[in-house]
């Protein structure tokens, strides 16, 4: 009798554990098209074509508890400390507008970090820090570092001060500033996940850029979201005005996609002889992720 019980027990236990579906891994790929329309006034219009693929993996120091929230913002949610690493391939079509001109190849490798101080009696706990590294070779290879200091000042929300330093072997190097802040609304079942972002990027011999940004993302429940967001890039008056939509979908509780869709507005650029150029950027991406 002992023994069934036992059995019976350990059967629950089992399909427990599997029903809430904490992780370590998480591993994935992403495939982003995009199309930038240049039309010349007067003149021409073209469009230029990118094609990117990604590959992605992340462990995280200790088991994520998914039982706080929504599936997508689980890490967030259990301060889970965690490390990625990632390549992409890409190729930009730029034989679509001059035949004389060669397609260009460009791969992407680094890896991005969090460290969460966590434990009763920690006099730096809830505080958090980042690391980051990504390496672009192209026609000029470009190395960007990334490092950032922050803090749970509530369970749900994070101030985060980054700095990204980026080296370009051409020239024309830059330093970045920025605030950030995340915030979790939580519901009985779903939530709302908001940001808001500022910050200046210092490039050298020109004018700062300054960039703002805010979105947001409803959970319905927590294995489907929708998200909206909104950026706006300045320099010495010249605007670029970037919006975007993405929904998230958790098939199943370890197996998740994400469609997004976004689109760039330029200023016009005003060029000698009376011309303008009209730039307009569209992006779509859809990114697959498995975790275990």
């Amino acid at each position: 009798m002992f023994k069934k019980t036992a059995l019976v027990a350990g059967i629950g236990l089992a399909l427990s554990a599997t029903a809430q579906a904490d992780y370590q891994w998480e591993l994935g790929g992403a495939y982003t098209y995009g199309e930038i329309q240049a039309d010349l006034k007067p003149g021409p219009s073209d469009d230029i074509d990118e094609n990117i693929g990604e590959l992605f993996g992340t462990w995280y120091f200790e088991n994520v508890d998914t039982s706080k929230g929504p599936l997508n913002e689980a890490a967030f949610l259990d301060h889970a400390s965690n490390i990625t690493v990632f390549a992409t391939d890409g190729e930009v079509d730029l034989n679509s507008i001059d035949n004389r001109l060669s397609d260009k190849d460009g791969q992407t490798y680094g890896f991005n970090s969090r460290y969460v101080a966590e434990g009763p009696g920690w006099k730096l706990s809830g505080w958090l820090g980042e690391l980051g590294y990504e390496y672009l070779d192209l026609d000029n290879s470009i190395d960007t570092y990334h490092a950032a200091i922050g803090k749970y000042v509530t369970p749900n929300t994070t101030i985060v001060l980054n700095y990204d330093r980026i080296d370009v072997s051409a020239g024309g190097d830059t330093n970045g500033y920025s605030l950030d802040l995340d915030h979790f609304f939580a519901f009985s079942n779903g939530g709302l996940k908001v940001n808001a972002s500022a910050g200046k990027v210092v490039v050298s011999d020109a004018d700062d850029v300054e960039q703002y940004e805010l979105g947001g993302t409803w959970y319905l429940t927590n294995n489907l979201g929708f998200g909206a967001g909104y950026m706006n890039t300045q320099q010495d008056g010249y605007e670029v005005n970037s919006w975007a939509v993405n929904a998230n979908w958790f098939i199943t509780e370890s197996f998740a996609m994400d469609l997004s869709y976004g689109q760039a507005d330029f200023d016009d650029i005003d060029l000698i002889g009376g011309q303008k150029l009209q730039l307009e950027q569209d992006v779509a991406r859809l990114e697959a992720k498995f975790r275990f």
